[in-house]
């Protein structure tokens, strides 16, 4: 558990009392009759003070505690204790779910409050005082807006609280006499267990709260990808450790984001301290650990999600629920296509993604071209439209884009993509080459108009060259400045200080280029189309985003690709001309970093592939799998820059098992072998790390078994009850 809870076994009449409680929930759902039940049940609790452990109920000097002392694993209730040093109140407040409310020591005052007809609360009736031993009920069905506080100027206090859920969960709201109100949910005082390595931890009831109030926070898993894949919280972003150092400055830009880190490898080896060393070493003042981690998020009563980009995906399963988004079955497109049909299918993914597989007669169209190209793929009305992508996510996104945005057309999403194109038993195209025309004025300005009402009506804000720099020099608030173009147009010419996210694939994957949650976004294009349907469905994603308007050809005096800013670090380097003719030696191993992926389409001859998240384990396959002992250790990867920042975790890990060798670091990395003139070896041998590096994605590539498509498709249509169970996502769809 994230926090300390009595031990039911050492407090007998608490576990009476929840034994009980358990019983008459299980026989009545009757507000009246529980209330009823549950009163006679509390009175028996607190006749007698002689139970409850000193550490619940110690006061606080300046506000009141909350303790909690059970939370029902169904969230069917909690029990709660308040202790009220003198003079200590609440502000006016609901519960939205029954409660009750009795006294174990001191006394509290109660004072009932009712809307006017302005809307402003008015005191009702006259002040209660419960005294020890007496207790009240509260509900929406019979008043639950009232201010509590003590009733001794110069005691403590402490109140029994029963809540019919877990009230560290349920939105509340707090009001303002002028009517005034502000959501929020409770927090619980409970002391915490095991601060790790000096660093605080952040509970999940916490980062649900910050969630729920849309503050800025990035809840990063340090594990490798595929982990992370099989189970992890909605809005958290995956960093794995061997990445931060690459990634944190641009996806997490503010330096005192507060960030909560978590995460384990395959042996139980725990990721998160070293991460928070790094993100601290990286400049980062605010970061803490998960309180129990991913497993005192579920003991907390956290949902959990399977695969990558749930955030999105779970979004389009959403759009497509609420909007009945229009979609065929493989068969009948196929069904079309075969029959010569007016018909044009607009492939929504990358365009290396469309090469590897597609629809025959398919031409690539990524999501954010849409509403842009459309009109001149199909420019008669009666054309059918049909959007694909490999699984559910961007087809329905694509489809309801284009069908917002008014396209005169028909239009269709292929149901459930490739992979239910590939469950039907229909071939699929490889190696395809067809990519979007280029738009005609009138088109674009159509287009154009058509996007700015949707975002409009989204909610999209407005922001010009002036204000946004001065919100990107702001300290206290994120914001991500987007340029929602193709790769190409943005290597041509950008805004200065903006970064390269093609809007289809933004949407799609938006908890990796925006992983602080509540962080403000930007996107900005020069048509006026692309920026404002991207930006119309990060809005119903919750997010609050402006797109940039009056760009100038001026504007765009930025060029060449986005490169990111990592921190520079002093290692000892060995050039290619150096390591060339020692290479075969058996005392100098060469370790690569690269990814899997990367060590098998290249790596130089005889190298190790280890992952930073397994070092320990790594190593010792090292030393079984080389006869001779390390004198010297080369450390490489694709381009020489993550292997840059192991070289002490390697040292350690080595003289950990009593080894002390030379460490350098192969000045380019592989690429700079390569540029040399030197082969690289191809294929998996010599990777000694667990391959978890990359999950297996079941809508990607060729081969896959159709077990897993089918398994995929199920997930995703559970995903709408997740994000119910969850409720922290804030997604609304126009």
């Amino acid at each position: 558990m994230p926090f300390q809870l009595p031990d039911l076994t050492q407090t007998p009449r608490l576990q009476h009392f929840v034994t009980q409680l358990d019983d008459v929930l299980k026989r009545t759902e009757v507000e009246a009759d529980i209330l009823q039940r549950s009163t006679v049940l509390l009175k028996q609790l607190i006749q007698q003070d002689d139970w409850l452990p000193d550490i619940y109920a110690k006061p606080h000097p300046e506000r009141y505690q909350q303790f909690l002392l059970y939370a029902d694993p169904d969230d069917r209730f909690s029990v709660v204790s308040f202790v009220w040093g003198p003079g200590q109140s609440t502000p006016i407040h609901d519960h939205t779910v029954w409660g009750l409310v009795g006294i174990l020591r001191g006394a509290e005052l109660c004072q009932p409050f009712v809307k006017d007809a302005k809307g402003h609360w008015l005191a009702s009736n006259a002040q209660k005082r419960l005294e020890v031993g007496e207790v009240e009920a509260v509900s929406p069905h019979i008043g639950d807006v009232h201010r509590v506080w003590n009733a001794l100027a110069d005691d403590v206090s402490i109140s029994i609280h029963v809540y019919g859920a877990n009230i560290g969960k349920v939105r509340r709201h707090v009001f303002q006499e002028n009517g005034t109100v502000k959501e929020f949910i409770s927090g619980y005082s409970n002391p915490l267990k095991d601060l790790p390595g000096g660093f605080d931890v952040t509970t999940f009831l916490q980062v649900r709260k910050a969630l729920l109030q849309k503050r800025e926070i990035a809840l990063i898993d340090v594990r490798e990808e595929d982990p992370y894949a099989q189970s992890h919280p909605l809005f958290a972003a995956n960093m794995p450790l061997g990445r931060i150092e690459l990634e944190a400055w641009t996806r997490i830009p503010r330096r005192d984001t507060p960030i909560v880190v978590y995460g384990s490898n395959q042996a139980g080896d725990d990721l998160s301290l070293p991460a928070a060393r790094i993100f601290q070493r990286l400049g980062y003042t605010q970061v803490t650990i998960l309180a129990g981690g991913l497993q005192g998020w579920k003991d907390g009563g956290g949902e959990l999600f399977r695969d990558v980009n749930v955030p999105s995906k779970s979004f389009g399963e959403l759009v497509e629920s609420v909007r009945h988004t229009p979609s065929l079955s493989a068969q009948e497109v196929k069904a079309l296509i075969d029959a010569n049909a007016d018909v044009v299918v607009l492939d929504s993914r990358r365009f290396d993604e469309y090469q590897t597989m597609s629809i025959p007669k398919g031409v690539s169209v990524p999501g954010a071209e849409l509403v842009l190209r459309a009109r001149t793929m199909a420019p008669n009305a009666t054309t059918r439209i049909i959007v694909n992508c490999a699984g559910r996510t961007r087809s329905i996104i694509g489809t309801q884009s284009l069908i917002n945005a008014g396209i005169p057309n028909p239009v269709s999403a292929l149901r459930n993509g490739t992979i239910g194109w590939t469950l039907a038993g229909q071939s699929l195209v490889q190696g395809a080459s067809q990519r979007f025309p280029e738009v005609e004025e009138a088109t674009q300005k159509q287009a154009a108009a058509s996007a700015k009402a949707v975002a409009y009506r989204a909610g999209v804000g407005r922001v010009r060259m002036d204000e946004l720099r001065t919100w990107l020099a702001e300290t206290t608030r994120t914001t991500y400045f987007l340029d929602v173009r193709t790769p190409e147009e943005f290597a041509a010419g950008h805004v200065l200080g903006a970064r390269s996210a093609p809007g289809g694939q933004l949407v799609q994957e938006t908890d990796h280029t925006a992983p602080v949650r509540g962080a403000r976004i930007v996107l900005c294009d020069t048509e006026g189309v692309r920026a404002n349907m991207s930006a119309s469905w990060l809005a119903q994603m919750g997010w609050e985003v402006a797109v940039l308007d009056g760009i100038t050809d001026a504007d765009l005096s930025a060029g060449g690709p986005y490169r990111r800013h990592v921190p520079s670090i002093q290692v000892d380097e060995i050039s290619v001309d150096e390591l060339h003719p020692r290479l075969h030696q058996d005392d100098l191993w060469v370790i690569d970093l690269s990814s899997a992926a990367q060590f098998q389409r290249g790596h130089l001859p005889g190298a190790l592939g280890l992952l930073r998240s397994t070092l320990s384990a790594d190593w010792q396959r090292a030393l079984r799998a080389r006869a001779c002992q390390p004198k010297l250790c080369v450390l490489t990867c694709t381009d020489g820059q993550a292997s840059r920042y192991a070289v002490d975790d390697l040292r350690q890990v080595a003289q950990a098992s009593g080894h002390n060798p030379q460490w350098r670091v192969l000045r380019g990395g592989n690429a700079a072998w390569a540029a040399s003139g030197h082969d690289l070896q191809n294929g998996i041998q010599g990777w000694l790390a667990e391959r978890i590096d990359r999950y297996r994605r079941p809508y990607e590539g060729t081969a896959n078994a159709a077990t897993a498509m089918q398994a995929y498709l199920d997930w995703e249509f559970g995903l709408v009850e997740q994000l119910r169970r969850d409720g922290t996502h804030h997604f609304q769809v126009i």
